[in-house]
């Protein structure tokens, strides 16, 4: 049996071998949030930027002409955000909503604009309380996602299968899991797409597994494993999500075998997918931006084991394209007044000398280009966005 909670694992035992060392996606995400406390934006913008837009080197999503907007637009959403986007990165957010009220009173507000406005929403990973799995709960996810996606299943496996397969509707016959039937697996056949995305999570999660010092392998992760999306209206996305609706099959498995794994009594916790709305955006070349940032700087990516992302962000974005010039307007005021957007950026700016010191010149000169207009300026107009959704349509 797996059990953790928090409160159990304030001292890790002295002596490992890897004592000291964080696994990277940690250290990353502690650095970032450290300098995001102190506005130190510049620094976590380039890194962030540096991993993701590798990803659009051959892609057909088309990104801002200039770094330099891709830069500013970064710059407005940090600038921008809210209390609930902040403990997003801290990794506290769960936990911290149940007891705090300053934070739940702002985000009322940010849920209350979500119906009119699009937004970036994430799902987090943890049980009722908040508390993230373990590096060594997560192992066993894994070996249930192994079993479950077998090419050749003992019986016992067709019958966890079947199980599985049930936690959530519709519904699987038994003689169809017999049959080799899988529902994360299936489109109309079984893909081996879906497959070896699987695989790679599944890579992930033991990598991640690995590079955690032993001794903390039984704490809770301390940014649980997460999702990232985009949505012209989060609240109507995220119930199509609860309901699987063109959902992410990487992480409602996950959420199923959670619940396996609890019901088995192999989990003491029950850990599920908690829905939180993170950041309204407000200029129409910010939706494609917004969610490779916050997916980037969140690392919801399957191949690093930090959540179930699986595919490039800002490909499905379509929908900002519907949203009027006159609307796009109103929602650029409504974050001028309601959140520390124009003191933000004026702090940047101000700290802009000392952030640029030791930058290659044509990087200077990018970061002076981003921040030159004090408010961050219209954008362009809306018949002029950058961005050119794939075929297929959009899921988010």
């Amino acid at each position: 049996m797996v059990s953790t909670r928090r409160n159990k694992y304030n001292q890790a035992s002295q002596g490992d071998e890897q004592e000291g060392h964080e696994h990277p996606l940690v250290e990353r995400r502690r650095r970032w949030s450290t300098l995001l406390r102190t506005h130190h934006y510049q620094p976590v913008i380039a890194e962030v930027l540096a991993g993701e837009l590798l990803k659009y080197s051959n892609s057909t999503l088309t990104l801002p002409t200039s770094l330099s907007s891709t830069i500013q637009e970064c710059v407005l959403i940090l600038a921008s955000a809210p209390l609930i986007f902040a403990a997003a990165v801290d990794g506290t957010l769960a936990g911290r909503f149940l007891t705090d009220s300053d934070l739940r009173h702002e985000y009322a507000a940010i849920q209350e604009r979500a119906h009119i406005q699009p937004s970036i929403y994430i799902h987090l990973l943890v049980d009722e309380q908040g508390v993230a799995p373990t590096a060594n709960q997560y192992l066993a996810i894994r070996d249930v996602v192994l079993r479950y996606i077998s090419a050749h299943p003992q019986r016992q496996d067709t019958e966890l299968a079947w199980l599985i397969d049930n936690v959530s509707s519709p519904a699987v016959a038994r003689s169809a899991s017999a049959s080799g039937h899988r529902k994360y697996l299936w489109t109309r056949h079984r893909s081996p797409q879906h497959e070896a995305t699987l695989l790679r999570f599944c890579h992930g999660i033991l990598e991640r597994w690995t590079q955690t010092p032993q001794s903390q392998r039984d704490v809770p992760f301390a940014y649980p494993p997460g999702e990232c999306g985009y949505s012209i209206n989060s609240h109507i996305r995220l119930a199509q999500h609860r309901h699987r609706q063109s959902s992410n099959y990487v992480m409602n498995l996950t959420e199923d075998i959670c619940s396996y794994l609890h019901a088995s009594k192999q989990f003491t916790q029950l850990f599920r997918m908690h829905q939180f709305i993170i950041y309204l955006i407000f200029r129409p070349q910010q939706a494609a931006i917004a969610e490779i940032f916050c997916s980037g700087l969140l690392q919801v990516w399957i191949e690093d084991g930090g959540g179930f992302n699986a595919y490039p962000a800002g490909r499905s974005v379509a929908s900002a394209t519907r949203v009027s010039h006159v609307e796009w307007k109103t929602h650029e005021e409504w974050a001028s007044k309601h959140t520390r957007l124009i003191e933000n950026v004026r702090l940047q700016r101000e700290r802009l000398e000392n952030d640029v010191l030791e930058l290659e010149k044509e990087m200077e000169e990018l970061w002076r280009e981003a921040l030159e207009d004090e408010a961050g300026g219209d954008g362009d107009d809306v018949k002029d966005l950058d961005y050119v959704p794939e075929a297929g349509g959009e899921e988010d």
